[in-house]
């Protein structure tokens, strides 16, 4: 073989290289973006992979969200006379789609909620750190409200949003 023919079959293998290189690499990647479509029972080893360059995708959001419920008006005893309160909730999910029937539950989260109170005094919902206690309160007193339902697996959290004494 003389130096012409070596650096043509060089240059030959080189390209050859790169083309299969080049063909390998970008069926790695379609077979990656499209194993779900494969097999839907096999989870893909790169969960989350994507390329944005090379394909366009929409990516979800795994963070929570928050679904407001309608605000509750309720009435505490006092010493002299009645106070009332006004709460506005959300409640937290990373699932929102299975969430939005919550709505039609409202009747059960105001009913739990207004035995809640029916023990609560003025005065104890004026003392520092009652915020957070009442959070906490609500919040397992909506998870026990919903313990008989299919929600309850798909709340996160019960924030208090506003709160607001008379």
């Amino acid at each position: 073989m003389n130096k012409k023919q070596l650096l043509v079959f060089s240059g030959a293998m080189i390209i050859t290289s790169a083309l299969v290189s080049a063909g390998v690499t970008l069926g790695g990647l379609w077979y990656m973006q499209n194993a779900q479509k494969i097999s839907a029972a096999e989870t893909p080893s790169f969960e989350g992979f994507s390329l944005p360059f090379l394909f366009e995708q929409e990516t979800l959001k795994n963070g929570p969200s928050f679904h407001a419920l309608e605000k509750i008006v309720l009435s505490v005893k006092g010493n002299r006379q009645t106070h009332f309160v006004m709460l506005e909730l959300a409640v937290e999910t990373r699932h929102p789609e299975r969430i939005e029937a919550i709505d039609e539950y409202m009747p059960m989260v105001q009913n739990a909620l207004l035995k809640l109170f029916a023990n609560k005094h003025y005065d104890d919902l004026q003392k520092d750190g009652a915020v957070e206690t009442l959070q906490e309160e609500v919040k397992q007193t909506l998870l026990l409200a919903f313990a008989k339902t299919d929600i309850v697996r798909d709340i996160d959290d019960v924030l208090l949003t506003k709160y607001v004494v008379q």
